[in-house]
């Protein structure tokens, strides 16, 4: 069995059949707990995650190359490299590559609370099940992370 990734900066997260890779720059712990940030890539025409909200986090998003399809509240909206946008704790929101060439973004959540935690966890369940975890399990996941994470 491999060993579990940690929240560490510079740890990589790279799910060879979603085509993502997600670098952590800072974590809770080399922020004291003020924010986690990683630098995230996806695929051309990713696929949609699910709606989904942060009731006590807010996020921080720049486009560093291709563009993003962003579901926030009531608002659809398209930012390419550049651009920047906020999502405030308690709105529902989601977000994609659109186009031929994906999309690298830097992305910070203020607080930390256990966001890094969290990524790992997912990313050692997808990992252990051939990058295809079973809804069961991962929602089982997700629940222990309510403070981070709740489905809209």
């Amino acid at each position: 069995m491999e060993t579990a990734v940690k929240p560490e900066v510079g740890a990589e997260l790279v799910n060879p059949k979603a085509g993502t890779r997600t670098v952590f720059t800072a974590t809770a712990a080399s922020t004291g707990g003020s924010y986690v940030e990683v630098h995230a890539s996806y695929p051309p025409d990713g696929r949609r995650p699910p709606l989904h909200l942060h009731s006590a986090q807010d996020e921080d998003f720049t486009v560093l190359a291709g563009q993003l399809r962003v579901v926030r509240g009531d608002e659809t909206f398209s930012v390419r490299a550049g651009d920047a946008f906020a999502v405030p704790r308690g709105v529902p929101h989601q977000m994609w590559s659109d186009g031929d060439d994906g999309a690298l973004l830097r992305w910070r959540t203020t607080p930390a609370l256990r966001t890094d935690e969290m990524y790992c966890a997912l990313f050692a369940l997808a990992r252990e099940h051939d990058w295809a975890p079973p809804l069961d399990e991962r929602l089982a996941l997700v629940l222990r992370f309510t403070a981070e994470f709740r489905l809209r």
